[in-house]
C-alpha cells in the first residue's frame, strides 16, 4: 500500500511539472523570459494592488490619497518589472500616460477652482520628458527595473566575458599574468571577508518556498485587515513576516514599532475606521483607548509625585530668584 501511495505522489508531482512546463512554454514568448515563481508573485502584488486602489475609493476624497498612492506605485512596479523586457516601449508609454492624466485632472481641478495647478506642471514636465529625452527615459528605466540578464541579454553578457577571457590570455603572453594572478587573489580574499546574511532566508529565483509564503502572507494580512481592521494587521504582517525571515530581535522589534507607529499615525491623523474590520465591524480597543484604559492609572501616581517633589519646588525656586542687576521694588 505504501508503495501505491508513492507511484501515485509521483505521478501527481510528475503531472504538475508537465502543467507548469507547459504554462512556462506558452508564457515565455510574452514576457520574453522564462517564467519563475517571482513572476507569480509580482502578478499577485499587481492584482492586490489593483483591488486596494479600488477599495480605496469607498473612503472620503482626502483618506483615500494615500492608500491609493501607495496601492497605484505597487501596481505600476509590478507592471514595469513584469514588462521588463519591453521598457523601451512601455516606459514612455506609461510616462506620457501619467502626464497627461495628471494634466487632464490638474487642469479640472484648476477650473473648478480647487488647486491643481501643480500636477498640471508635473504632467507637462512628464510629457517634455517624454518627447524630448525618450532614450535617457528608457535607459534609467531600465537600469531602476531590470536585471543585467534583462538589460543586455544573454549574448552580450557573453560576449563581455569572451572579451575578460582574450584580455587574460593577452596578458599572460606578454607576462603581466602574476599581477592579474594577484589582482584576482586579492578580490577573492575581499570577497571571503565579506560578513555573511545572517540567519534570514534568502531563496533562489526558481524556488517557490519564498514567494508562496511571502504571498500567503500579503493574503492573509488582507484577511485581517476584513477582520480586525488595518491599525493591528499592519504590525502583526510585520511580526509574522520577520519571524519567516528569522530577523534578528532588535531588528525586528524596530520594524514592527515602525509599522505599528506609521498604522496609528494614519489611524489617529488620517482616518479612525482603519481600527475597524470592514467585514466584521469589529474595532478591536486602539492604542489610546488601552493607554487610558490600563496604562493611566498606573503612571499617573508616579507623575503626581515628580510634579510635586521636583516639578513644584523647580519652579517655586525659580520664581523666587531675583535676575542679576534688577532691583525689587
Amino acid at each position: 500500500m505504501g508503495q501505491d501511495e508513492s507511484t501515485t505522489a509521483d505521478e501527481l508531482i510528475a503531472g504538475v511539472r508537465s502543467v507548469q512546463r507547459v504554462l512556462g512554454d506558452a508564457i515565455e514568448p510574452v514576457l520574453r523570459e522564462r517564467p519563475t515563481m517571482e513572476h507569480v508573485l509580482l502578478v499577485l502584488f499587481l492584482v492586490t494592488g489593483a483591488y486596494m486602489y479600488l477599495a480605496a475609493r469607498e473612503f472620503p476624497a482626502v483618506v483615500a490619497e494615500f492608500p491609493q498612492l501607495m496601492a497605484g506605485a505597487t501596481v505600476l512596479l509590478s507592471f514595469l518589472i513584469l514588462a521588463r523586457n519591453y521598457l523601451n516601449v512601455v516606459a514612455p508609454l506609461l510616462t506620457a500616460g501619467i502626464g497627461a492624466y495628471a494634466v487632464y485632472t490638474g487642469g479640472m481641478s484648476f477650473l473648478d477652482g480647487d488647486g491643481g495647478l501643480i500636477r498640471v506642471v508635473f504632467g507637462i514636465v512628464l510629457l517634455v520628458v517624454t518627447i524630448g529625452y525618450r532614450q535617457q527615459l528608457v535607459k534609467g528605466a531600465e537600469s531602476f527595473i531590470a536585471e543585467p540578464m534583462q538589460v543586455l541579454g544573454k549574448e552580450d553578457i557573453l560576449d563581455e566575458d569572451l572579451e575578460e577571457g582574450v584580455e587574460k590570455n593577452r596578458a599572460e603572453a606578454t607576462g603581466e599574468s602574476q599581477e592579474i594572478e594577484e589582482a584576482e587573489d586579492t578580490e577573492g580574499a575581499d570577497t571571503e571577508e565579506e560578513p555573511d546574511s545572517g540567519a534570514m532566508y534568502v531563496y533562489e529565483i526558481d524556488d517557490p518556498k519564498g514567494p508562496v509564503v511571502t504571498g500567503v502572507l500579503c493574503v492573509a494580512y488582507m484577511l485581517v485587515t476584513f477582520a480586525i481592521g488595518m491599525l493591528y494587521a499592519t504590525p502583526l504582517f510585520v511580526i509574522a513576516w520577520a519571524l519567516w525571515v528569522k530577523m534578528e530581535f532588535p531588528k525586528a522589534a524596530a520594524l514592527t514599532g515602525v509599522g505599528m507607529l506609521c498604522s496609528y499615525l494614519f489611524y489617529d491623523l488620517i482616518q479612525s475606521d482603519i481600527a475597524e474590520g470592514w467585514l466584521t465591524g469589529w474595532e478591536p480597543a486602539p492604542p489610546d483607548v488601552l493607554y487610558a484604559m490600563y496604562i493611566n492609572p498606573l503612571v499617573q501616581p508616579i507623575l503626581q509625585l515628580i510634579d510635586r517633589y521636583i516639578i513644584f519646588p523647580i519652579l517655586d525656586l525659580i520664581g523666587t530668584v531675583v535676575p542679576l542687576g534688577v532691583i525689587p521694588l
